[in-house]
């Protein structure tokens, strides 16, 4: 894996990933990384604190040590380089990146769906194969939120684009129609 302090998060991140992949082990990368995504919820600061100079060198290595001491080597590399080049505080946006990579590659699809009311287990399962198709997406996960603004239909959003089949959006405009 050629990494470079030049390169930006996406860039870092598509490295890895094709290291990953060029030793068959994307999947397991990807859990890895989920697994720094959960740290980094619960230590928030995380990467400030690995590159903070106050903290002795040593119990910043050990931090870090502990951390991906059960991830594969080129995981222990990955990370070791991005500690190396003081790359280590921008963790959030590369696992980020490497999330939409992944996503991408293995065409799997983020769908924010806003609703009246909360969704069915049928109606979630209907709605996923419909944007499969729709999509043509392997996978579709589904992050729900009740909205009720919404009155009634659905609100959907994945990546730029909305499909709004809520009554709301109808009412406004058959009002639109009515006042021309």
């Amino acid at each position: 894996m050629k990494l470079n302090r030049n390169m930006n998060s996406r860039q870092l991140a598509d490295a890895f990933y094709q290291d990953s992949k060029e030793k068959g082990l994307v999947d397991v990368s990807f859990d890895n990384i989920m697994d720094v995504r959960q740290v980094l919820e619960e230590i928030p600061n995380l990467g400030t604190i690995l590159v903070d100079h106050r903290l002795d060198k040593f119990k910043r290595d050990h931090l870090l040590a502990n951390l991906i001491k059960e991830f594969p080597i080129n995981t222990q590399n990955f990370f070791h380089m991005l500690y190396d080049y003081n790359r280590i505080s921008d963790i959030r946006d590369i696992v980020n990146e490497f999330e939409k990579i992944y996503d991408y590659k293995n065409r799997t699809v983020v769908a924010k769906v806003s609703t009246a009311v909360e969704l069915t287990d049928v109606q979630k399962t209907r709605l996923i194969d419909v944007l499969k198709i729709k999509l043509d997406a392997k996978k579709v996960l589904l992050h729900t939120i009740v909205d009720e603004q919404v009155l009634g239909g659905v609100v959907i959003e994945v990546e730029s684009q909305v499909y709004d089949g809520s009554i709301r959006s109808n009412l406004e405009t058959l009002k639109k129609q009515l006042i021309r």
